[in-house]
């Protein structure tokens, strides 16, 4: 099943499962819009909420491998991971808030008792991220630090609306092998995302919580790069949250997101370009670098969705919690033909794409 197969998304897997020779049952809160999806690929569609857990698990009849592209997923996590648990059905979704991750992380040993995987993530976040995670630790097993750094891509709607959803004036870093919290703006670092360095500020990112899973290393900070004006409105937000309250600026927020385009033009797209540079950091302080290009987010998300599926689809799967490189390894993204890998060192010269485009 494709639970939101009416987005942006989940509407391009769906097409690419069928494709593919499987026929999902397409499903969401907006019938109408699920019927109109199913009816032009010629498969089952089942239109139902989430807010009763009796009709989650109705919608959810004789489903065995569920992926969910309905966000908020801070909304449409919990609902479905519990029907999955209760179903026995192995649940992935295309999440990138890291609460999500969390709650998979915590629900993890009931899922394996019943025969359940839970994958959030199987998207360009955090398949990617997860990836160079697994080949720095790799390159560099005595890391006793992991920095990393996401740059900017074109953003949807949908995701806006999860970032103002999750809005704080703290970050979320991994010291100790636990998970505490320091004041927005505290941390600031440069990366090179292929084209010199840019400055990066830490920010609350799933890696956070899954990071340790994938590599045992217990101090992450993960980092988006931002350019000074987008630097300034996250510090200024977070200062805004401190004295007017969550409400107060979430409402703000989310009535401005409305004039944001629902997805990135299909040029912003094919012209967008993503990049992920983990750093590793040794017990006598000494750093390298380890950096991943990418297509556009969407490109590698419908990729990732896909292999991610299909290998569960064949049993390739463990019960319980499982990060995407832990449970596949780190060349999962760069087998999709989608990433490659560039020098990330301070001073390389300019990264460019390979001649095929990725791989």
């Amino acid at each position: 099943m494709v639970y939101g197969a009416n987005g942006f998304s989940g509407r391009a897997i769906a097409g690419r499962l069928k494709a593919a020779g499987h026929d999902p049952v397409l499903a969401g809160r907006n019938g109408r819009e699920i019927a109109a999806v199913a009816e032009a690929l010629g498969v089952e569609c089942r239109g139902f909420d989430l807010r009763d857990p009796e009709v989650v698990a109705d919608g959810m009849m004789d489903v065995g491998v569920l992926l969910n592209a309905a966000g908020p997923f801070i909304e449409t996590a919990p609902p479905l991971i519990e029907a999955c648990i209760r179903g026995g059905a192995h649940y992935l979704d295309l999440a990138g808030e890291w609460p999500v991750f969390d709650l998979a992380l915590r629900r993890g040993p009931e899922a394996a008792a019943a025969g359940a995987m839970l994958m959030p993530g199987a998207a360009f976040s955090i398949v990617v991220s997860d990836c160079i995670l697994a080949h720095a630790v790799a390159q560099v097993p005595d890391a006793v630090l992991l920095r990393v750094a996401t740059a900017q891509a074109p953003l949807s709607r949908g995701s806006v609306l999860s970032a103002i959803a999750l809005m704080s004036p703290d970050v979320l870093v991994r010291r100790g092998g636990a998970v505490t919290k320091i004041p927005v703006g505290r941390l600031k670092r440069t990366f090179n995302f292929g084209a010199g360095e840019q400055t990066c500020v830490a920010v609350s990112a799933p890696d956070v919580v899954t990071g340790q899973q994938t590599t045992g290393v217990g101090a992450i900070e993960t980092y988006l790069e931002a350019p000074p004006a987008w630097r300034l409105a996250y510090e200024a937000g977070a200062v805004a949250l401190k004295l007017k309250g969550r409400k107060a600026v979430g409402e703000a927020l989310r009535g401005a997101s409305r004039r944001w385009p629902e997805h990135p033009s299909p040029a912003a797209i094919a012209a967008a370009r993503g990049a992920v540079v983990v750093e590793t950091v040794d017990p006598w302080r000494r750093t390298r670098r380890f950096g991943l290009r990418t297509l556009d987010g969407y490109s590698v998300t419908v990729a990732a969705a896909m292999a991610a599926v299909e290998r569960v689809l064949r049993g390739d799967l463990t019960p319980g919690f499982q990060t995407p490189a832990g449970r596949y390894g780190a060349g999962l993204v760069v087998s999709l033909g989608c990433a490659w890998t560039y020098d990330a060192s301070p001073f390389a010269a300019l990264a460019v794409d390979p001649p095929s485009g990725g791989g």
